[in-house]
């Protein structure tokens, strides 16, 4: 695949407006919630990751922000990937593979760089990946293998820390299956005080009911929706500019 191929692949660019103009549509129409996330954002897309790196990257979102986040992600490279090259005095590495993450001494390694434990998930998860077949079986798990959404979510949770959110996350943003919608404490909380404003009585209202909801609610696509919902409900609107003071000087238009 060549770079221009791969670009429009990760960026979900091949995907004609035209279509994504009638998802918005036909979501604002079943949805008047969603027409005013759509008019807080200016689109979004789903990037379409390479799955170990999606994997690993998100057994380290556990109860962390982004910035932490984006800190374990580059010591896991700098760590145990392979150096790709030198820009300007700054190496760079490449998202380490399952087998190199599966190596004995790792979970020690993690724990001593500050990823408490999560240096567990990211080892056991590394070695059950190893036995189950690697990175081809994930890949098997694609939609394109004729692999439901529910099996693949069936076969992810098997593996050490990753629960139903980071399984949905998995199957939206790397193996094409569109129908799933993560739930995140954003995504409950629109859903609780939005959609499900009937089930409010409930002592708790659970995850699993949010996303099959959402998920009946939007259809086929509904993660694409729920990324909007999601940058509308995050992204802090900007502040406004205040108006310039009107010169006395004559323009020069006039």
């Amino acid at each position: 695949m060549d770079t221009e191929a791969y670009l429009m692949d990760v960026f979900g660019l091949s995907c004609r407006m035209t279509h994504t103009y009638q998802l918005c549509k036909e979501w604002s129409a079943i949805d008047e919630h969603f027409q005013k996330s759509l008019d807080k954002t200016n689109g979004v897309r789903i990037l379409k990751q390479e799955v170990v790196e999606n994997v690993f990257s998100f057994i380290c979102s556990s109860n962390n922000n982004i910035q932490r986040i984006s800190t374990m992600v580059e010591k896991l490279c700098f760590l145990f990937g392979e150096k790709i090259c030198s820009i300007e005095g700054r190496d760079y590495y490449n998202f380490p593979s399952i087998e190199a993450l599966a190596k004995g001494s790792i979970e020690q390694k993690l724990k001593e760089e500050k990823f408490g434990y999560r240096s567990k998930y990211i080892a056991h998860t590394a070695k059950r990946l190893m036995e189950l077949g690697g990175k081809e079986w994930l890949l098997g798990l694609h939609k394109d293998n004729n692999v439901s959404y529910n099996e693949a979510m069936e076969k992810l949770i098997i593996l050490p820390g990753i629960g139903p959110k980071v399984a949905d996350c998995i199957c939206l943003m790397s193996l094409g299956h569109l129908e799933a919608v993560p739930v995140d404490t954003h995504i409950k909380q629109i859903a609780v005080t939005t959609y499900l404003v009937h089930l409010q009585q409930q002592k708790q209202i659970s995850n699993q009911q949010v996303s099959n909801y959402l998920r009946n609610l939007w259809g086929p696509f509904a993660g694409w929706a729920q990324a909007v919902v999601f940058c509308a409900k995050i992204n802090k609107p900007q502040s406004k500019i205040p108006p310039r003071k009107k010169s006395k000087r004559k323009s020069l238009c006039n």
